[in-house]
C-alpha cells in the first residue's frame, strides 16, 4: 500500500523543552555523572522538577495532543495503532495507545528514581533499603529508555514518519536567492 504524506505535526514548545530537559537530566545522572556526587542530586531535583512543569502545562495551559487527557489511554487508541502499524499509515498527530502508556510509565520511573534517591539519604530510607530502590529503579529507568528509544525507531520505520522530528525545533526552509542577471 503506497504512503501518504504523514502531517507535519510538532510537540509544542514546553512539551519539546521538557522532554529534551528530561532526557538530558537522565543521561547525566545515568551514565556521565557519578553517583553521590552533588550534581547528581541537583540533577535528580531537575528531573522532577521538569516533570512537575510538564504535568503542571497538561493540566492548565496546554492545548490538544499536549493536555494530560490526551494521554490517557483507550481501547480504541489500541486498535488505531494496530490498523495504522498494519496499514504502515503515516503517524498520527500526537502519541499512539502504548506511546501513552509509555509516557506515564517514564514519568513515573523517573519520579520513582529520584525520590528513591531523595529517601535514601534520609534515616528512614537507609534504614529501610532505600538504597537497593534506588538501583532498582535505575535499572527499570535505563530498561524503559532503551524501549522508548527501539519505539521510536520501529514506528518510524514502520509509518514511514520521523518521529524524531516532532521534538526537534522547525527549521526554517531556505529560500534560493534568485540570480540577478548582470547589469548592462
Amino acid at each position: 500500500m503506497p504512503s501518504r504524506k504523514a502531517d507535519p505535526f510538532r510537540w509544542d514548545i514546553l512539551v519539546r523543552l521538557t522532554h529534551w530537559s528530561l532526557a538530558a537530566a537522565c543521561v547525566a545522572n545515568l551514565w556521565l555523572n557519578e553517583t553521590g556526587e552533588e550534581w547528581h542530586e541537583w540533577l535528580g531535583y531537575l528531573a522532577m522538577s521538569v516533570i512537575g512543569l510538564r504535568l503542571l502545562w497538561g493540566l492548565t495551559l496546554a492545548k490538544g495532543y499536549a493536555r494530560l487527557a490526551a494521554l490517557i489511554p483507550s481501547g480504541e487508541d489500541f486498535r488505531l495503532q494496530a490498523r495504522e502499524m498494519s496499514e504502515r499509515a503515516p503517524a498520527a498527530p500526537g502519541h499512539h495507545g502504548s506511546g501513552k502508556l509509555a509516557v506515564w510509565a517514564l514519568w513515573l520511573l523517573v519520579l520513582a528514581t529520584a525520590g528513591s534517591g531523595w529517601f535514601q539519604n534520609t534515616e528512614t530510607g537507609f534504614e529501610l533499603g532505600a538504597d537497593d530502590w534506588h538501583v532498582w529503579c535505575t535499572w527499570a529507568l535505563q530498561a524503559m529508555i532503551a524501549l522508548h528509544l527501539c519505539a521510536i525507531v520501529y514506528t518510524s520505520w514502520r509509518q514511514r514518519s520521523n518521529l524524531v522530528t516532532r521534538m526537534l525545533p522547525r527549521r526554517r526552509r531556505r529560500v534560493p536567492e534568485r540570480q540577478q542577471e548582470p547589469h548592462s
